[in-house]
């Protein structure tokens, strides 16, 4: 408080800032999350119901100071900058009317000086003795000033003590109405959407009628010669991801494409590759299949594959 004081001197200004209270830097801290969070979260209402207890804390401390200040520090200063300098004042004086009345004694003469030094030493302890006993004599005043100082600390406490009760009781029923909110489901959703994604109906697998209809016709040789007259028409669609169609000895067993990459994140899960085409080999539960791929067996999440051929 003091270097503020002198700081303000120095730089000219007449009003100074006050000291951060460590429950102020807090509650500043507490109310731009909580802010952040919105008037949606419960945690950002409990946030902003925790700064304004610990602003009003921060508040109670520095009234708490101004009290100390000026019931118990003041009074010490004055205390250290005024009597205790008398007192010291009066001690060197003293010291050196005594050197001063030794040296005369020891010229062994009565005269004037003499006796004039022998007065002003005898002034001089009086002075001395009366300051050292004022000051030790004022108990009264100073046991005063003590209790003043454990007086504020009490009166902060008992204040700061009901100012967490409050915040308590407050949080209390942030926690009820919490609890009695019906809990909402999240569904995650895909990284692209699905206007981003290229459709799999265009990757499909000719139905066995098309591939009846729509096969290549056979090739017809002109001149008894080795060339074919007209060559096979080429495949217009572009190529499904992962490679080629599986084989249809393949097609028949429950398999599924995966859309995603999925890498394992425990010892028994299955990781691939999107457009990886996996054996299924049951379903644990709503959330998990289990495949085989590459020979290795193992579980992975439903979301992350299309089935194609379901299981029996």
């Amino acid at each position: 408080m003091a270097t503020q004081v002198a700081l303000s001197k120095v730089r000219g200004t007449t009003k100074t800032s006050p000291y951060p209270q460590t429950e102020g830097m807090l509650a500043e801290v507490m109310q731009k999350y909580g802010q952040q969070l919105g008037d949606g979260s419960d945690l950002g209402k409990a946030l902003n119901d925790a700064a304004e207890g610990y602003r009003q804390m921060a508040d109670i401390k520095y009234q708490m100071e101004d009290n100390v200040k000026q019931n118990f520090l003041d009074p010490l200063m004055h205390l250290q900058n005024n009597e205790l300098k008398d007192v010291n004042h009066h001690r060197t004086k003293l010291k050196g009317r005594r050197l001063d009345y030794d040296c005369k004694k020891r010229q062994q003469r009565r005269d004037d000086e003499m006796i004039q030094a022998e007065e002003k030493l005898e002034e001089s302890k009086r002075l001395a003795e009366m300051s050292m006993f004022n000051v030790l004599s004022n108990d009264v005043e100073q046991i005063s000033q003590l209790r003043a100082l454990i007086e504020a600390q009490l009166d902060f406490h008992r204040q700061t003590a009901q100012c967490l009760e409050n915040l308590q009781q407050q949080l209390g029923h942030r926690i009820k109405d919490a609890a009695s909110r019906p809990r909402e489901e999240h569904v995650p959703l895909p990284v692209l959407g699905n206007e981003s994604r290229t459709p799999r109906s265009s990757f499909r697998s000719p139905a066995p009628s098309e591939m009846t209809h729509n096969s290549v016709q056979p090739a017809t040789f002109q001149n008894g010669g080795g060339m074919p007259s007209q060559a096979p028409p080429a495949y217009q669609g572009g190529p499904p991801p992962g490679g080629l169609p599986p084989p249809l000895s393949q097609q028949q067993k429950p398999q599924c494409r995966a859309l995603f990459d999925f890498d394992a994140q425990s010892e028994g899960e299955l990781d691939f590759k999107e457009g990886t085409i996996i054996e299924l080999v049951s379903q644990i539960d709503e959330n998990w299949y289990e495949g085989r791929f590459n020979g290795k067996t193992g579980l992975f999440p439903v979301t992350y594959v299309q089935v194609l051929v379901p299981l029996k």
